[in-house]
Order: structure tokens, then C-alpha cells, then sequence
């Protein structure tokens, strides 16, 4: 049924469309002249696709996040681990022309799988990139902040990992031609340019040598507009080297909150007015809005604020520790089931008949990364696994009713956050055969 339900939605012409670390605090004294009351760009209806024109799929989801607990779930052996039971249930919905991952973990950091590592140090296996492959995934970002967590050579070693598990990539460079190269991706025939920035490394510079830091990963700052001008040439020569279509990835902003700093929505429209044509956000491991920021020539920039965690188990799901959270704080930052909440965003891109670039329809599946179960569905406890929600509900498959009621609370978080116009129709929940 599942199988069918995708053929079914690949066929109509919608298309569907950070782990943790102490959070920082700013303290801002904007310009009033660049940092204002601005109202959130509400969306438009989206025109409707033209058969016959060539058009792509863009997919993007957020921060995949592994920490101690799930990589013993997944150890098959002394030094092998199999993630894919992880992604199983929503590697149907990952069919896009390029899909986009936040990586937020170094992967094999020491070789050989030595000395795996979860929170706040992070080394993942590096079965958890044949995971992410075998989901659907084809392209991941590096630059966050825990790019630094094993020193330079862990960094060395995770890129080496990446193009041993032969995954595109952008974010960490081993050196300044690297960093210089620009990533234009080839995307049946739309040439896609991509650039990754983090606004924090945990104060991990130490651990990186003087002489790489200047390329190891682009840093920017989130809580000014200091990175702005820089940010725009950088845009500016992704356009020179051909980029058709501009893809900033942000890895910025508080974490635990539910919508961004005002300084991150002038940024990101600073960015649009200098070509950005989609940001993607992260860090928060919460979903944030997302918003239409149009030019005055009528093209647009999709900002995607923050799409929260994809693959994580920050936190457990009962009834208890989220209803004891809700009114908590952690250093000022509610941090709640939340992070176990998190969209599949379906960007289409479309080659117009004058030969141009435009955005077309956006949707949004809610997921669900579910956690700290035993039975039937996740096998083990502290067994994680990401689940689509269709309709408000998990599939047919998922008989706990525990499980289910936490799927309708995903669900109808992610909806408050970015809007219903942005969900992703379907006919119903199905089964995962």
C-alpha cells in the first residue's frame, strides 16, 4: 500500500515537498535601521506546475544526531553497526532528485570504528553514512558545531569517510583549495550551487591547528549582521562559477526554541536580496516557521528557519518527563519533546521556458523520531526510529497507542509551527509493506 501511496503522489503535480550542547546566550542592541519589527512574510498560493516543463525535487531534512545509546542499539559487532532499521519507515518518502541532511556528528573519527562516542564529544560509525545513503539521502553538511569535537584529524578522517562512502558534501575542508572549490551540483540539468556556514564550534578551535582554521569549516555570526557583507560575495561567486540556484545552509540561532532570533530573519533576508534561493537552517533540534521572502523583481527565497532534528533521541517520550519540562527551563531554553519533531521538506524547482530558474510548490511531512520503547515497533528500548505522519497519524502498522498519541503531538506541533498551507496532502496512513 505504502508503495502505491508514493506512485500515487509522484504521479499529481505536488510534490512533497541540530547533538546537544549548552546554549549560548546572546545580548543584542540592533540597528534600527536593518533590525525592526518585521511581520513573517506570509506565503502565497503557489502557481500551479505546468506539465512539460523540467523541473527537479529538492528534499531537505534536519540534524542527524547520534548519540551513546542508539549506536549500541545498532553494534552488530566489535566494530560494525548496522543504522538502517532507523530509517527504514521513512525511506520511501526520500525519493528526491538531491536530498539534504545536516550531518552533526564527526563519522569515523579514528578509524576502524574505534572508540564510537555519543554527547558532547560526537563520533558516530561510519555505518550511520550507509544508513543515510540507503535512506535516500545524496548529499550531507558538515559545518555545524560539533565539526571540531574530534580535533583536526577526526575532521580529516570524516570527510575522508564521506568520499569512501562516496556521498556529496559541504562544510568541512581539508585544506584551502577545498575550501575555495565551489559545490555546483549537476542536478538533471539545473546546476545547484550549495554553501554551509556555522556560527559555532563550541570553543573547539584548540583542538583544530592555527594554520586550518582559517578553511576547516565558514563561520559566521548569527547574532549581528558583521557576516552579511562577506556572506554576499560568497553568493555572489557560487553565481560566477554557474550556480542556477543558491542554497545556504545556516547552522545557527538558540537551541530549544520554537522560531528564530530577529536577527536570523534580517540575515536570511539579507541573503535572499543577495541570491540566496533557499536557506537552510539548524541547531535549534526544533522546528522553526517557514516564510516567502520575495524580491522586488517577483523571485523569491524559501527560508527554512530550522527544521529541526531528524534522526535523534535527545529526549523521551512519556507523558511525565514532557509534562514536567513544559513549564521547566534549562538555562533559560525549554527543552522538551520537541526534539523529537521534525519535517521532510519537498522544495520543487523548476526550469521556466525562457530557460530561468523558479521556485515552485513547497510541502512539509512531520516526522516523528520515536524513542524508549520496546515491542513490536522499535524492537529495543533506546532503539530510535523516524517515522512519517500522515494525516496527523503514524502508519497503520504502529498499534501502540502510546506510540500514536505522541505521533498526533508531533504532528500538530509541526503544523502550528510552519502552517497547515505547507503540509503535504495524502489519501491516508498505510502500512510499511
Amino acid at each position: 500500500m505504502l508503495k502505491k501511496l508514493l506512485l500515487t503522489l509522484i504521479l499529481i503535480p505536488l510534490f512533497l515537498l541540530q547533538g546537544c550542547t549548552e546554549p549560548e546566550e546572546y545580548t543584542l542592541t540592533p540597528d534600527s535601521d536593518l533590525v525592526g519589527d518585521h511581520e513573517q512574510t506570509e506565503p502565497e498560493e503557489t502557481e500551479v506546475y505546468e506539465p512539460g516543463l523540467p523541473y527537479i525535487r529538492i528534499q531537505f531534512a534536519g540534524d542527524i544526531l547520534i548519540h551513546a545509546a542508539p549506536i549500541e542499539v545498532a553494534r552488530t559487532g566489535e566494530h560494525t553497526f548496522d543504522f538502517r532499521p532507523f530509517l527504514r519507515d521513512i525511506k520511501p518518502f526520500i525519493d528526491g532528485d538531491l536530498a539534504i541532511a545536516n550531518l552533526e556528528v564527526p563519522v569515523d573519527a579514528h578509524g576502524n570504528n574505534q572508540n564510537p562516542t555519543g554527547w558532547p564529544l560526537f563520533n558516530a560509525p561510519f555505518e550511520i553514512l550507509e544508513a543515510a545513503e540507503y535512506a535516500g539521502f545524496n548529499h550531507l553538511i558538515t559545518a555545524n558545531n560539533h565539526a571540531f569535537d574530534q580535533g583536526w584529524s577526526g575532521l580529516v578522517n570524516t570527510v575522508a569517510s564521506l568520499e569512501r562512502a562516496g556521498i556529496a558534501h559541504t562544510g568541512m575542508s581539508v585544506d584551502m583549495e577545498d575550501f575555495n572549490r565551489p559545490t555546483i551540483l549537476d542536478v538533471n540539468g539545473i546546476q545547484v550551487g550549495i554553501i554551509a556556514y556555522t556560527d559555532s564550534v563550541n570553543g573547539l578551535e584548540n583542538l583544530v591547528p592555527e594554520s586550518s582554521r582559517a578553511y576547516a569549516v565558514r563561520r559566521f555570526r548569527s547574532h549581528n549582521l558583521d557576516s552579511i557583507p562577506a556572506m554576499t560575495e560568497d553568493i555572489a561567486h557560487l553565481r560566477e562559477a554557474g550556480a542556477e540556484l543558491v542554497i545556504v545552509s545556516l547552522h545557527w540561532g538558540a537551541e530549544y526554541e520554537d522560531a528564530p532570533r530577529e536577527t536570523q530573519r534580517t540575515i536570511a533576508r539579507a541573503l535572499g536580496e543577495a541570491g540566496a534561493d533557499v536557506i537552510m537552517g539548524h541547531h535549534s533540534h526544533t522546528v522553526h516557521p517557514i516564510e516567502w521572502h520575495y524580491r522586488a523583481d517577483g523571485t523569491r527565497t524559501l527560508i527554512i528557519y530550522s527544521l529541526g532534528n531528524f534522526l535523534a533521541d535527545q529526549t523521551r517520550l512519556t507523558e511525565a518527563s514532557v509534562e514536567s519540562q513544559l513549564n521547566a527551563s534549562w538555562n533559560h531554553h525549554q527543552f522538551i519533546g520537541r526534539t523529537q519533531f521534525g519535517m521532510l521538506l519537498n522544495l520543487q524547482v523548476i526550469r521556466e521556458l525562457d530557460g530561468s530558474i523558479s521556485l515552485g510548490t513547497v510541502d512539509v511531512l512531520p516526522t516523528l523520531c520515536m524513542r524508549d520503547f520496546s515491542g513490536n515497533t522499535l524492537g529495543v528500548v533506546d532503539g530510535v526510529s523516524v517515522m512519517p505522519l500522515i494525516n496527523g497519524e503514524l502508519p497503520d502498522f504502529v498499534m501502540d497507542e502510546e506510540l500514536r498519541h505522541w505521533g498526533r503531538v508531533a504532528y500538530e506541533h509541526v503544523v502550528s509551527i510552519v502552517g497547515e498551507q505547507f503540509i503535504a496532502p495524502f489519501g491516508s496512513a498505510t502500512s510499511s509493506d
